[in-house]
């Protein structure tokens, strides 16, 4: 008799099933990868067709969402305030496909006979949101630099309102970076208290300053969000993200 029952309800199952052929799942476009880094004065969500993607956890100022996947092809983002309804800006976003599977390794020998592996590959893209509308956003596609005996850093002036800007770090340097501009990646000695000073390009009055650990075979983007010489939340500071997390 069981056996029986379990005929009788796969085969309501099916006749269901065929009855709702019309409401089988939207195709959608392939997956791809997104970082939203968050600049403005403002916590952040960001939607597509009314669905909260970083639904974890806000985007806080300063802060960032972590790639997650959405859909590639041109799509049109929604941002908002957090605990607000209302639209802050829509944002049609046209991404391509990411092939993980890329990646292009060097192989250096050193004087004492080791080994460093230097792995270039895409990561992602990266959007910063600078205000509240479109025209203060820009994208980035992430193709990062894993070195397996140094950290790789590089620096995004993403502070809208701010203008061209010097970085130093360690013993490396970012010159004359202007809003919207993204340096190549540099390697830095790992260790901790690495000191990150900003300063107006050419200048030597530091208008932003903070201590970061960096590891071996990891990959930092630093950011900027404020104004030099700004108070509270218009404060120039320095945000730093993990690439190859």
């Amino acid at each position: 008799m069981k056996f029986k029952s379990i005929i009788i309800l796969l085969t309501v199952a099916g006749i269901y099933g065929c009855g709702k052929a019309s409401d089988a799942p939207i195709a959608t476009a392939p997956a791809t990868v997104l970082n939203i880094i968050n600049t403005t004065a403002d916590t952040l969500n960001y939607y597509l067709n009314g669905t909260r993607l970083n639904s974890q956890s806000a985007i806080y100022s300063g802060g960032s969402s972590g790639y997650l996947s959405v859909q590639s092809t041109l799509q049109n983002y929604q941002f908002r305030k957090n605990g607000h309804n209302e639209v802050l800006f829509n944002l049609p976003l046209n991404l391509d496909t990411i092939h993980t599977k890329y990646a292009d390794t060097v192989s250096i020998k050193n004087a004492n006979g080791s080994t460093t592996l230097i792995t270039s590959r895409i990561r992602g893209y990266s959007l910063f949101v600078n205000g509240e509308g479109a025209d203060k956003s820009f994208l980035k596609l992430d193709t990062i630099k894993v070195n397996t005996d140094s950290s790789m850093v590089r620096f995004v002036h993403s502070a809208v309102n701010a203008p061209a800007l010097d970085l130093s770090i360690g013993d490396i340097n970012f010159k004359n970076q202007t809003y919207g501009s993204m340096s190549k990646f540099k390697s830095q000695v790992a260790g901790a208290n690495k000191i990150i000073n900003v300063y107006l390009a050419g200048g030597t009055d530091v208008k932003a300053t903070q201590k970061v650990t960096l590891i071996s075979n990891t990959t930092y983007t630093l950011y900027v969000k404020g104004v030099p010489d700004g108070v509270g939340k218009s404060a120039l500071t320095v945000g730093v993200f993990v690439n190859n997390q």
